[in-house]
């Protein structure tokens, strides 16, 4: 398996060995995470080490982190602070530190190890992981700490634990108000509570919210705007994890930059800022039936809490960009939540396998063009989505000034009521297959067998 990247590129976040922006795709380079011992040089390849499947690709400002199937995670880009991880320095092929302008960058994939303190064990697979703008959560499974072995019924050796690195201005990273990551890989304290798990975790530009086993949420950092819900709105930032009330069993949760989308069940609430300037608390009377209700049948108002519903067709999941909102419907392609409704409505002929339901803000195009076949997966990024189309294509669109929606773009940098088509590179050879798309912040990523 194969990783190519393009766009923004300022702090080596793409991985590609150098601090340039490119708007064409070029492949990613991964560093061995244990050279062999009688070797001086640092040994780089272009494939992962592990053969394992990319699951997720979580972008901060100028960071991107990664995680396989089996666990790892690998990271490149900004690492002044430590957001990437215990990696001091990025070399190059010949094992020499780097000269580059700013030592605190990766340039190439790292692996991401921690050892970790309390369970006195070196860290190396993960469950989750997810970026603000200046630092990275990870949830990894580790042996219970003995100050939480009371039976509760649990029979499980191992609990989790949220793993916090980088910068935490706003609180994002969940440790309370005075406490200061002084080494990578600080757990957020009593957090999920005993015997629960993290089933879902997203993140924001300042805030991140985690969906555990059962059912309930849990939210910290940037909350003025409501995006941790309005109970929370009042204290604007959560230092460490608060409640945030979900009118059902959420199993899903994507953050936009003020905002929060949360799921389960075939329903969603969108929680955000009343103002509204951009629409995202304005669902389409397409893909909504009916406002959540607060549990016990009594339907929430706009006010009290955000605006939502129950979807009427099957779905794969839903993204958020900075600004808006986007549900794939693609039955067979994923987890589908839940099955089509009896409730049937003419207008439910047009939501095709692999459509897209969207809104919010589309000033640089970032709502998909009306022209655009239907996707097979979806990727969104702050400004900018990429879609695997059916016939194996990749397109992009949206604000693209970096280039990573390709080079061609009109005069403000958009590929605005249009998509471009994102080729591999010639030598990459005609047998080459895009299974799967990923975008982050002006940030495009393709991964490729």
């Amino acid at each position: 398996m194969r990783l190519f990247a393009f766009g923004s590129n300022g702090s080596g976040q793409l991985g590609i060995g150098h601090e340039e922006d490119v708007s064409a795709p070029v492949q990613c380079l991964f560093e061995q995470p244990e050279p062999p011992q009688e070797s001086q040089t640092t040994t780089f390849q272009n494939t992962l080490t592990d053969e394992s499947e990319i699951i997720t690709i979580a972008a901060g400002g100028n960071h991107t982190l990664l995680l396989t199937t089996s666990g790892a995670i690998y990271a490149a880009g900004c690492n002044a602070d430590g957001r990437c991880g215990p990696h001091k320095t990025t070399k190059t092929p010949n094992g020499h530190e780097s000269s580059d302008k700013n030592e605190g960058n990766i340039l190439r994939f790292c692996r991401m190890i921690l050892s970790d303190a309390v369970s006195d064990t070196k860290l190396s697979k993960f469950k989750h992981v997810s970026a603000t703008w200046e630092g990275t959560i990870a949830v990894a499974s580790v042996p219970r700490s003995s100050g939480n072995n009371v039976d509760h019924g649990h029979h499980s050796d191992t609990e989790d634990r949220v793993f916090v690195f980088g910068s935490s201005p706003k609180g994002e990273l969940g440790l309370g108000p005075d406490t200061a990551v002084s080494v990578p890989g600080i757990c957020i304290p009593s957090f999920p509570p005993t015997d629960l798990r993290i089933t879902a975790l997203a993140s924001g530009m300042a805030h991140s919210v985690a969906v555990l086993s059962n059912g309930d949420v849990y939210g910290w950092g940037g909350a003025r705007k409501g995006q941790l819900g309005n109970e929370n709105r009042g204290a604007k930032i959560a230092y460490s994890p608060v409640r945030i009330c979900v009118p059902f069993f959420a199993e899903a949760v994507a953050c936009g930059r003020e905002f929060t989308v949360v799921s389960g069940q075939g329903r969603f609430i969108v929680l955000g800022d009343r103002g509204n300037r951009w629409g995202v608390l304005g669902a389409p009377e397409s893909i909504s039936l009916r406002a959540p209700d607060d549990g016990d049948g009594n339907d929430l108002q706009d006010d009290e809490q955000g605006c939502g519903g129950t979807i009427r067709y099957r779905y794969t999941g839903i993204a958020a960009s900075w600004h808006g909102i986007y549900v794939h419907a693609a039955p067979g392609l994923g987890r589908a939540e839940p099955p089509i409704l009896e409730a049937q409505t003419d207008s439910d002929s047009d939501l095709v396998g692999g459509s897209i339901v969207a809104w919010g803000r589309n000033d640089r195009g970032q709502l998909p063009p009306p022209d655009l076949p239907p996707p097979a997966k979806l990727a969104v990024g702050s400004e900018h989505v990429l879609a695997l189309l059916g016939d194996g294509r990749v397109a992009a669109f949206g604000w693209g000034e970096h280039g990573n929606c390709g080079p061609d773009t009109d005069s403000q940098g958009n590929v605005s009521g249009t998509y471009n088509v994102i080729s591999l590179p010639e030598a990459v050879g005609a047998g080459a297959k895009v299974i799967g798309v990923g975008a982050g912040c002006a940030t495009s990523w393709m991964v490729v067998t």
